[in-house]
Formats: structure tokens, C-alpha cells, sequence
């Protein structure tokens, strides 16, 4: 645990994907509010595929786009 502590996450946020409207927050990622699952879905994959990204669902089901 030494040396990694101080290193920069070699990751980013690119965007979040919810339906629930008050967990759209300001920030650097672009975070997004979707109508249903399906549209979720569709954002993500596309902004994924645009920004050659990963997706990852998280347990509360909404979506994070990672660049890795």
C-alpha cells in the first residue's frame, strides 16, 4: 500500500446514466436522466461506443461509462 496511494486512478468518469432524477449531480462527467430502462440502455451503449469506453451497471441500476 505503499507507492499506490499516491498515484492518480488511472481511470475516468465519462458519464452516468440514471432514472432517478436526483441523482443527476454537476461534475465533470456528463451525467445523464433516462425515462426507462431502455433508453438507459441505449445512452449508455452509445455514448460508450462513441468515447471507445467500458460500461459498468452498478448494483442501484444505473449505468457508469469508464475509460480505462
Amino acid at each position: 500500500m505503499g507507492r499506490e496511494s499516491t498515484l492518480e486512478p488511472s481511470y475516468e468518469i465519462l458519464a452516468y446514466v440514471t432514472l432517478h432524477k436526483e441523482r443527476v449531480l454537476a461534475g465533470k462527467a456528463l451525467s445523464l436522466w433516462a425515462a426507462d430502462e431502455e433508453e438507459a440502455k441505449l445512452l449508455t451503449l452509445d455514448i460508450a461506443k462513441a468515447m471507445k469506453a467500458d460500461v459498468v451497471q452498478l448494483k442501484s441500476g444505473d449505468y457508469m461509462v469508464l475509460r480505462v
